[in-house]
């Protein structure tokens, strides 16, 4: 099958394809769901109660100690809270269209969207959406803004610059994970199970990355960087992140998002549509 190569976000006319692409997916997935608004608010109103019962371990261990791996109480419900931005955007904008991706795959059916005149891997990226799990990102970012007042946290325009930059770098990174998994399943058609699997080890993400230690934390540093992705925010934020943590975030996003770029090219190549 035709492959865009690197060059699908080019610059001009090719850009704004791809943004109209994006917004016009984004938009028909909301009209969609508000066909049943019970069930949209439903469905966003359970999502940001799980994220927020995970808390109960948190909170539980606060009671018995007077810190969690150095972090606070108020630090570690924060920390919760970039946990629950990651854990929505994951759940509304890379989970659906990852099965639903692998269910083209699986069935031979990818040629449609492999034949629009635009890059075909963001083309599967924006195939589906979950527009009520985008309040559990808001729900986090007012669970932040909360900590922070509390904390009576000031930071300096350095520290939101390296906020900013992490976060980037852990929803890249988070990504170019969901790229691996696509990847795959051009060899193996069974994998929604990875999905889930992924879903599971992001929730590792709602403690310290001071918890781990040795080769596990090395690995949720690098490999799958869910520091990047909700402590080293919140680290920033409260003025602890300095410029070799937010420099090995952003080289490990990169390499991480052109690993998953050549695995997606070299599975592509593989592919065997149902009219082949």
């Amino acid at each position: 099958m035709p492959e865009s190569g690197f060059g699908g976000f080019g610059i001009g006319s090719g850009l704004r394809r791809h943004l109209r692409l994006v917004w016009a997916a984004l938009r028909l997935s909301v009209l969609r769901a508000l066909e049943y608004r019970v069930g949209f608010w439903t469905e966003a109103v359970v999502g940001v109660a799980w994220s927020l019962a995970g808390m109960a371990p948190l909170l539980v261990a606060l009671e018995h100690r007077p810190d969690i791996a150095g972090w606070g109480a108020w630090e570690v419900v924060m920390l919760t809270g970039f946990y629950m931005i990651m854990s929505g955007a994951y759940a509304s904008l890379l989970e659906p269209a990852l099965f639903e991706t692998m269910d083209k795959i699986r069935r031979g059916t990818l040629d449609y969207l492999l034949l629009r005149p635009v890059d075909s891997l963001v083309s599967c990226l924006v195939s589906a959406f979950q527009p009520w799990a985008l309040l559990e990102v808001g729900a986090g970012m007012a669970v932040v803004l909360v900590a922070a007042l509390r904390l009576e946290v000031d930071p300096s325009w350095a520290q939101l610059g390296s906020m900013l930059a992490v976060l980037v770098s852990g929803g890249v990174a988070l990504y170019a994970l969901g790229v691996f998994i696509l990847s795959a399943s051009f060899r193996a058609m069974q994998l929604q199970n990875l999905g889930f699997l992924l879903e599971t080890v992001l929730s590792f993400g709602r403690w310290p990355i001071d918890v781990f230690r040795g080769p596990l934390r090395a690995v949720f540093t690098f490999v799958v960087p869910l520091g990047v992705m909700t402590s080293f925010p919140a680290a920033a934020l409260l003025g602890r992140l300095g410029a070799q943590e937010v420099c090995g975030a952003l080289v490990s996003a990169l390499v991480l998002a052109i690993s998953a770029r050549l695995s997606w090219r070299r599975g592509l190549s593989g592919y065997t549509s149902a009219s082949s």
